[in-house]
């Protein structure tokens, strides 16, 4: 029988956020009235004042985010979904391969190496944990994530037993 698990997380805006998305939108507007006010542009402005507009909403949907575990038959895939338009696979891994799984605390990302993490969650959510997945050939992958119960009891099923004792206590 096979197993199908499937989580969406939205991530939360924060205040640094929603200052990027409200900056480029006054620097849109600033940009389109100072060409406005060029008279030698002629009936180019109207195109130019449409695509900074475009340019700015394009760059505020990037903003938009959430992701998405799947787990199938033993493997996960975390994606990257923005503005619920594209989607992204950022990491793919097979269960059996896990090394650590425990509560994630900050301080765990002292000694990772950045281009291997891969942060799928809120970053303040207390429910977080961190993984460890040892992949052939292309060695560790470090996760943090915010699974809920549903995920929880199917990776236990896959995870090596010796982990899948203390994981998620």
């Amino acid at each position: 029988m096979d197993t199908f698990f499937e989580q969406i997380i939205p991530i939360k805006k924060t205040g640094t956020s929603l200052m990027a998305v409200i900056g480029i939108w006054l620097l849109a507007l600033v940009l389109s009235v100072f060409l406005f006010l060029i008279p030698f542009l002629g009936t180019f402005t109207a195109i130019i004042i449409f695509g900074l507009l475009f340019g700015a909403y394009k760059l505020t949907s990037l903003f938009n985010t959430e992701y998405e575990y799947i787990i199938t038959n033993g493997s996960m895939d975390i994606d990257k979904i923005t503005n619920k338009s594209s989607r992204k696979r950022i990491a793919s891994f097979e269960l059996s391969g896990v090394s650590r799984l425990e509560k994630f605390n900050p301080h765990l990302l002292n000694n990772v190496d950045k281009k291997k993490l891969v942060v799928a969650c809120n970053p303040d959510d207390p429910d977080a944990y961190f993984m460890v997945c040892e992949r052939e050939g292309k060695g560790a992958l470090y996760i943090v994530f915010a699974p809920e119960e549903r995920l929880k009891s199917a990776i236990v099923k896959f995870i090596p037993k010796f982990i899948a004792n203390s994981a998620f206590k």
